[in-house]
């Protein structure tokens, strides 16, 4: 959908009107740096981050349409249409990585970044027999011999006439804990739960799991050991996209994830009005979106 962007939460999600191009898309962490007596320096810095944007649009208040109309972005802020966190799209991403970048590269979350999982003991491995480029490193989880659900999870909103695509490249070293998607029926919100299968590292097949958007709003990709059975899963890497219904995933090597997890506002949309008399409405809309 040309110049649309795929926004919501929870409760609602709808085209919105693409910001405008030069859109701010920050990776923000700490840093600090001294001066040593000797001349050199001293950097520290945390190993993870978050994102933040600063979209800004221009066009129509009063569209007839919530599609074109920007007063729809400060509906969202009002939760007029349910409280956050946000989702969306991102155009950089849909059709390379969706995930953040320690649901992509798992290993992160041994790194400082924040967990994919509260279940299983976490411990790294080596990626064995790595040609395509996964993360040197994968993230193992061993499990006890009981059902155990993740609370952790990372959400994808999908269009209508769109398809989810997932798959994780690794191995279930034993028993039966894999990674499941949770999909949220689209008329009466329901779920049900996909488990899927891994992927070999070596495989130039990047995803074997289709969720369609003609079903389902959105998905909750978790952890699970499904079973109660002692289990043991490596997880190399993780790849998501949303494509067009018809269209296909490209083989290759693994992308790292470029996506993110929930958006909040971090300042109020302020607008300006430019002209009353043209285009419903004419203004410009400016607001920020904090990676939780």
């Amino acid at each position: 959908m040309e110049r649309k962007v795929y926004f919501g939460n929870a409760t609602k999600q709808l085209w919105i009107p693409a910001p405008r191009t030069g859109l701010n898309a920050s990776s923000a962490g700490y840093f600090t740096d001294s001066q040593l007596l000797s001349g050199r320096a001293f950097i520290k810095r945390s190993k993870a981050s978050h994102r933040r944007f600063s979209p800004a649009w221009i066009g129509p208040l009063n569209a007839s349409s919530v599609n074109d109309s920007l007063h729809t972005v400060k509906d969202y802020f009002d939760g007029i249409y349910g409280d956050g966190p946000f989702y969306w799209l991102d155009p950089f991403a849909v059709d390379s990585n969706l995930l953040a970048p320690n649901w992509a590269s798992p290993m992160l979350t041994q790194n400082g970044w924040s967990s994919i999982s509260s279940v299983g003991t976490a411990s790294l491995v080596d990626t064995a027999t790595n040609t395509r480029n996964y993360p040197y490193k994968s993230l193992r989880l061993s499990f006890g011999a009981s059902v155990q659900e993740s609370t952790e999870y990372f959400r994808i909103i999908i269009p209508e006439d769109y398809r989810l695509h997932f798959g994780w490249h690794g191995e279930q070293e034993s028993g039966d804990a894999t990674v499941i998607l949770r999909c949220y029926d689209r008329d009466s919100g329901t779920t049900t739960d996909v488990e899927t299968e891994p992927l070999s590292v070596t495989s130039a097949i990047r995803t074997n799991s289709q969720v369609r958007g003609r079903d389902y709003s959105m998905v909750d990709v978790i952890v699970k050991n499904p079973s109660a059975s002692t289990s043991v899963i490596d997880i190399a890497g993780m790849i998501a996209q949303v494509l067009p219904e018809l269209s296909t995933v490209e083989q290759g090597d693994f992308i790292s994830g470029r996506g993110t997890r929930g958006l909040l506002f971090s300042s109020a949309p302020t607008i300006t009005y430019v002209s009353a008399k043209i285009n419903d409405g004419y203004v410009e809309v400016a607001t920020d979106f904090i990676e939780e």
